[in-house]
């Protein structure tokens, strides 16, 4: 077959008839040699050529052509001139085909509907002809031409073409402030076919969002994710905002989409409130609320606060700049008497410093230089009135104590030099417990270390302890848990951990519960009972992250860090699992009585612990605090902080 198309008039298609004669196909007529073979039994009339299916049955929306695939079977071969046609005299298919070589003697051809039929049913009988003239006249038929195709096409109203679409949410709403960008990301899911491949993508007629790379559609459809972002800068002033997302499937661009699908475009409300960067709202103590004093919030390191929080009213107070401010790792900050205090050494390396903040506005009432090559200095502890960090160096390691309001040095103890990036220190009462060599304990009132625990292997990484108050416990390398005594820093006794877990060198706090459970989290999850003094249960992780412990239940991270898991802290049972937060590992989380805020590298959530939805977002992930005036303050890695408004 040379070619076996001929397009003979608008209401006629072509399309090959597999298997009648050598050559190769194209888009317009065709001719062969002279005679013929039969390559099969010799068949009478027409029965040499068959078609699958017998019958055509087409479903379709208003406006759209849906691809119809035929395959014909040829049982012989011919060498005389033939032209090839199919014959739709009621127009319900496009001059459009593809055309498919599965064999020799077998092709199947991809027909198109016609995208002008109204709604409702449509029947015809398609004509295929095969002849050795023109097929509009067809003197001089092949043996069995023409055949008969019944094609059926239901045609469904356009209204109905957007049930095949499934938005993952209804509507959008974003707060976002001045000058920030705010990113969401939004799921499709298509479900039908079409007849070629179209664009997909969203539109923005209220230019609220920042331009979207559309997508390629394949006609089999599926799922699509479309990653969004506000306009930055001063594009949206202070206030309110809305539009209306349009999800548009188009056969030209998304922008343009002149010929959109049946059913785009689909609407996605988008409502964005942009806030002031500043809210200096007076400032009033929350009942319940405390000094920040040390990493997770205090001596436990519970990370619990005692307060009930709206998120409807939360704003951001302001923004500090360090301008590339390093710290080191396990960095926190901690806050008390209207100072946010912090530690962490210039981008261009001018020594570690520490600096106090104005919890009002954000300025810096003092900060000091520690004048030294430590390898590593902690993060801040408070109380009494002091702020305490520890150094450690080959050459010389230190305790040092500030006074909060000047920072005048108090106290510069010399401690035996350690490897290790630890946390800060553990403040109680006027004792800060640090280690060195071993576990200490300094006392603020005569300014001098009254005892020197035992010399545990202690977590190198993140280490910190916690203390109750009668004993103050830490955990191993050797998977142990010790408790020494508050007093004398005697070993009262020690707990083993499950043999087959191993130690981690990363922060492995103990956080101590109300009713005296220690839960540590190394590689693991695992609970000492401190009362029976036994391991009360262990389990493995999908991911890691310090948990907290508030209102009765251990909360921590499962799902590598995408979602809030809330346990028993007994038995360790599982209680509900969060909404997904977000894209990024959260590791970070404090516990109000009816919020949990939750922190990733780049963003910080609020999760309803009635609901377990998140009921806030914001553009800014890291260590967090909350101040006794309830302000939650967020410090990223390289030293910006921000100080939120929870009142």
């Amino acid at each position: 077959m040379k070619d076996w198309f001929s397009r003979v008039a608008a209401c006629l298609f072509l399309v090959v008839l597999a298997g009648c004669g050598g050559g190769s196909g194209g888009s317009t007529g065709g001719t062969g040699g002279t005679g013929g073979t039969d390559t099969g039994p010799s068949s009478p009339d027409g029965a040499w050529l068959a078609f699958e299916p017998a019958s055509l049955e087409v479903s379709q929306y208003e406006g759209e052509s849906v691809p119809v695939s035929v395959t014909a079977y040829s049982s012989k071969t011919f060498e005389t001139p033939f032209n090839v046609a199919i014959i739709d005299k009621n127009g319900l298919i496009t001059t459009r085909v593809n055309v498919f070589a599965l064999s020799q003697l077998s092709y199947r051809a991809v027909l198109n509907t016609a995208a002008n039929l109204e709604v409702g049913r449509h029947n015809t009988s398609l004509e295929v002809r095969v002849c050795e003239d023109d097929p509009v006249t067809c003197a001089k038929p092949l043996p069995g031409s023409p055949w008969r195709l019944a094609l059926g096409i239901q045609v469904k109203p356009k209204a109905e073409a957007a049930s095949r679409m499934t938005l993952s949410v209804p509507s959008v709403n974003l707060t976002k402030y001045a000058e920030e960008s705010v990113d969401f990301s939004i799921e499709a899911q298509f479900t039908g076919e079409l007849d070629s491949p179209v664009n997909i993508g969203f539109y923005d007629p209220g230019k609220l969002t920042a331009a979207s790379t559309s997508q390629l559609m394949m006609p089999a459809g599926g799922r699509y994710i479309f990653n969004l972002s506000t306009v930055a800068g001063s594009a949206l002033p202070v206030g309110k905002h809305t539009s209306n997302l349009q999800l548009r499937v188009c056969r030209d661009s998304v922008d343009v989409c002149q010929s959109p699908v049946a059913g785009s475009p689909w609407i996605v409300p988008l409502a964005v409130i942009v806030k002031s960067d500043l809210n200096l709202l007076p400032l009033q103590p929350v009942p319940g609320l405390g000094a920040w004093s040390t990493y997770q919030g205090n001596a436990k390191h519970t990370g619990f606060v005692e307060a009930n929080f709206d998120p409807a009213v939360f704003s951001r107070r302001w923004r500090f700049k360090s301008n590339d401010f390093n710290f080191s790792s396990y960095a926190s900050n901690a806050i008390d008497n209207g100072r946010i205090f912090m530690v962490g050494t210039p981008g261009s390396w001018g020594g570690w410093e520490l600096v106090a903040l104005s919890e009002d506005r954000g300025d810096v009432a003092w900060r000091v230089n520690l004048k030294g090559s430590f390898s590593n200095v902690s993060s801040p502890a408070v109380g009494n009135g002091r702020v305490y960090v520890t150094s450690t160096a080959v050459e010389g390691s230190f305790l040092w104590v500030f006074d909060q309001f000047t920072g005048a040095l108090i106290h510069k103890m010399p401690i035996a030099s350690a490897q290790g990036t630890y946390s800060a220190p553990t403040i109680f009462g006027s004792n800060a417990y640090i280690y060195s060599d071993s576990l200490k304990n300094f006392d603020d009132r005569n300014g001098a270390f009254t005892w020197s625990g035992g010399a545990a292997s202690v977590v190198w990484r993140g280490w910190t302890p916690s203390t109750d108050g009668r004993f103050v416990y830490t955990y191993t390398t050797e998977k142990r848990m010790l408790a020494f005594g508050a007093n004398d820093g005697n070993l009262a006794f020690s707990i083993g951990s499950a043999s087959n877990f191993s130690a981690s060198y990363d922060a492995v706090p103990v956080v101590l519960t109300d009713d005296q459970m220690g839960i540590v989290v190394s590689e693991n999850l695992m609970a000492f009972d401190l009362v029976s003094r036994k391991l009360a249960w262990a389990m493995s992780l999908a991911s890691s992250g310090v948990p907290a412990v508030g209102n009765g239940v251990v909360y921590s991270f499962g799902a590598n860090g995408s979602v809030l898991e809330a346990r028993e802290p007994k038995t360790g049972n599982l209680l509900w699992t969060s909404q997904r937060l977000g894209d990024r590992k959260f590791t970070a989380v404090i516990v109000s009585r009816n919020l949990a805020f939750v922190s990733s590298s780049s963003s910080t959530v609020a999760v309803d612990l009635a609901t377990h939805q998140v009921v806030w977002r914001y553009p800014l992930g890291g260590s967090m605090a909350i101040s006794a005036q309830g302000v939650l303050t967020i410090m990223n890695d390289v030293g910006d902080l921000d100080a939120v408004n929870l009142r």
